[in-house]
């Protein structure tokens, strides 16, 4: 009996096992909130930053008060572990917000935690277009995800052959 229990339970198993995989394509779609308008970035700020202690939450606070004010497109640090001075490179839409602006926001921020050293502005090359990442911004993007499956036989079925 042993040995007829043992057959059946393997017999179940392997044939309950399929190899193929099934390819399940998926579409994500995004949803649209309302749009800001995207800013351009005609200059490049770069600075010394005092009181950085860590480029995940200091630089991040910093790069999100930046950017709400709607005149910086990018927030970079060159964030050296140990260092006492750090760089950020932010680049910004002169005719939405000036230097003198970002340096009084960064150093009014977490009660004066930072400190502006350094600071030099030049112009940003903007003939690059930008038209074909726009486009391919909207279009959904397509998930190929391969699945295997397994299916066991019908109980019933093989319960009944061993009966006739």
């Amino acid at each position: 009996m042993k040995t007829f229990t043992l057959f059946f339970s393997s017999f179940l198993l392997l044939s309950a096992c399929s190899s193929e995989p099934n390819v399940v394509l998926l579409r994500t779609e995004k949803k649209h909130t309302a749009v800001k308008p995207a800013v351009q970035a005609n200059r490049l700020l770069t600075l010394e930053v005092e009181g950085m202690t860590c480029e995940m939450g200091c630089g991040g606070s910093i790069r999100k008060e930046l950017k709400a004010t709607g005149g910086v497109e990018r927030v970079e640090f060159n964030f050296v572990e140990g260092e006492k001075i750090q760089t950020a490179k932010i680049s910004f839409d002169k005719d939405k917000i000036s230097a003198d602006e970002m340096v009084t926001i960064l150093t009014s921020m977490n009660d004066k935690q930072f400190k502006v050293g350094a600071i030099r502005s030049e112009a940003i090359d903007v003939s690059v277009s930008t038209e074909s990442v726009k486009a391919n911004a909207d279009a959904p993007e397509k998930i190929k995800i391969s699945t295997s499956t397994y299916t066991l036989p019908n109980l019933m079925d093989i319960l009944s052959s061993f009966v006739n």
